[in-house]
């Protein structure tokens, strides 16, 4: 073996080491904030598109590190916000088979106190229910929430319209409302209905 192939074989290595330590590294690192409350609230019509209102709060041990986290956010244009919630949703259509589309999308993010930043989204996403004859079906196929403590979804259907069918079962109903309270893990929610 030449001096030149036994060089490029010593850098093969230094690189996959080096690869595999900033892996290792990277799995092992906790975010520097804790999720304390979790909050989604989607509103079904007789129309295909979806809004979608949801926050989080995050807490933050460290005050710098929270306003790291809202300088970074300051920093992203709308489009760019917008083009994210697009890129995720293009890679919940590849892996679900479904046309998830977001149509519009806004958020903002606001400081409840010095260590707890909250983040707040508004959204129409179209795809996620789908209409055979007279039913609406509700569905984003088989992924997974993980719920924790101070964690709610909601769903709201229209007053006059009845649920045919729901899974996995919610916590509560109410009148037109299904809400799903954690901590749990949720399969996002498969539910029919119709006027």
């Amino acid at each position: 073996m030449s001096k030149y192939n036994r060089f490029l074989w010593i850098m093969v290595g230094v690189l996959v080491v080096v690869m595999v330590v900033q892996f290792v590294i990277t799995a092992n690192r906790k975010p520097p904030y804790e999720q304390i409350a979790y909050q989604a609230e989607y509103i079904f019509t007789y129309s295909t598109p979806v809004v979608i209102n949801d926050s989080v709060k995050l807490y933050y041990a460290n005050s710098n590190d929270l306003q790291k986290a809202l300088d970074e956010y300051n920093k992203l244009s709308p489009q760019d916000k917008f083009k994210s919630y697009q890129q995720m949703f293009d890679n919940l259509s590849k892996s679900t088979k479904l046309n998830l589309v977001p149509v519009s999308y806004d958020s903002t993010a606001t400081v409840l106190n010095p260590n707890t930043l909250q983040f707040t989204e508004h959204s129409v996403v179209d795809g996620i229910v789908t209409v055979k004859g007279s039913n609406y079906y509700v569905s984003m196929g088989k992924i997974g929430m993980k719920l924790d403590k101070n964690s709610i979804v909601t769903f709201e259907f229209p007053l006059d319209s009845r649920i045919i069918s729901v899974s996995p079962t919610p916590t509560t109903i109410s009148n037109s409302t299904l809400t799903w309270q954690g901590p749990m893990d949720l399969s996002f929610p498969e539910v029919v209905f119709t006027r």
